[in-house]
């Protein structure tokens, strides 16, 4: 094993220490009382600065008490103003579309909070006498934001509940990131194959394009594990929504015919979706079949939504974390990502 997936590996093991040390952290930070009075908010970010965003929304969308939209290029949404929460989420710091966006926040009079590790965000926070949660990611070594996105998700968490927007038992998610390395330990490295479901996905869904269907309080994970599976294991996916999906995308498996040797549908399946949703999923499954499309069924074993929704998390970073390996890829280089911001900043 190399050194950069030696660090990987302590990273994605440290994956409840990320959320455990950030939901701490966040709910410490001091915030004026104006900004508890806020009537929406609008989170920017990008890649896994903004899945974390897409994972927390969609988990408590009927517990989050008022709009909670997020942002991912350089226009704000026409409504924000003085009542408008402005949330930066930049891992690095450097993220050139939340500076912008931060910017234009602060013409529109908007409140402003941020979370980052620090660089350039926390700099233009200080400027303008801003609250901002600042971790230092000790428990992410690989330094790579998408596999230490548990800081992100900790750090909004906590946000939350600080503004008091976040209406949900606090313990249930404490008792959740206390209980997580025992639901997810037969995902580690050290155990083998016949008894590690994210080694034995990842054989599965090698030179393959994986499509993850997900629904409900587990849709923002579909999006982490897509964005994973194309930066750690540089594999091409996506993730699509029931029941948004059946309204079109069934029609569409017939072509180009290839599409039955290539693909692989991964449902993500939870007891605890809504009776229709659940029917949905079963429907769904038989009618890829019936395309002579392969199906992958993994089922969530978490006692409450937030532990499953953890639970699926991490199963993520383990599934991509092993399939870069299957590869041969580096997990954590990203030459392309990196030769596009080159070149950007070069025009």
């Amino acid at each position: 094993m190399s050194n950069n997936d030696d660090l990987v590996v302590k990273s994605v093991n440290f994956f409840s220490k990320q959320i455990h040390d950030s939901l701490e952290g966040a709910l410490k930070i001091e915030v004026p009382t104006e900004f508890r009075q806020i009537k929406n908010i609008v989170a920017c970010g990008m890649g896994g600065s903004r899945f974390p965003h897409y994972i927390i929304k969609e988990l408590f969308k009927g517990e989050i008490s008022v709009p909670y939209n997020f942002n991912d290029d350089y226009n704000l949404p026409g409504y924000v103003d003085e009542n408008t929460l402005v949330i930066l989420s930049s891992y690095s710091g450097t993220t050139e579309e939340v500076l912008f966006c931060g910017e234009k926040a602060l013409e529109r009079k908007a409140k402003i909070i941020a979370i980052s590790a620090g660089g350039p965000l926390k700099d233009f926070i200080t400027k303008i006498n801003s609250p901002g949660y600042f971790f230092d990611p000790i428990y992410n070594p690989s330094g790579q934001p998408r596999i230490g996105f548990g800081y992100l998700v900790g750090g909004i968490m906590g946000l939350l509940f600080n503004l008091g927007v976040l209406k949900f038992d606090k313990q249930i998610v404490i008792d959740s990131i206390a209980n997580l390395d025992k639901v997810t330990s037969n995902f580690k490295i050290e155990i083998e194959d016949k008894d590690n479901p994210a080694k034995q996905m990842a054989a599965k869904i090698l030179n393959k394009y994986p499509y993850y269907i997900v629904s409900e309080f587990l849709t923002g994970i579909g999006n982490a594990i897509a964005n994973q599976t194309n930066e750690t294991a540089k594999s091409i996916s996506s993730f699509r929504i029931i029941p948004e999906l059946n309204h079109h995308m069934l029609e569409g498996l017939k072509n180009p015919k290839e599409l039955a040797k290539l693909s692989t549908f991964v449902f993500f399946f939870s007891k605890l979706f809504s009776p229709s949703i659940q029917k949905r999923f079963l429907i769904t499954k038989e009618v890829i079949e019936k395309n002579n499309i392969e199906t992958l069924w993994h089922e969530l074993k978490g006692k409450n939504k937030v532990e499953q929704a953890f639970e699926l998390m991490a199963f993520g970073s383990y599934l991509s974390m092993y399939l870069s390996k299957m590869y041969g890829e580096n997990p954590t280089a990203i030459p392309y990502v990196d030769y596009f911001k080159k070149k950007l900043s070069e025009v």
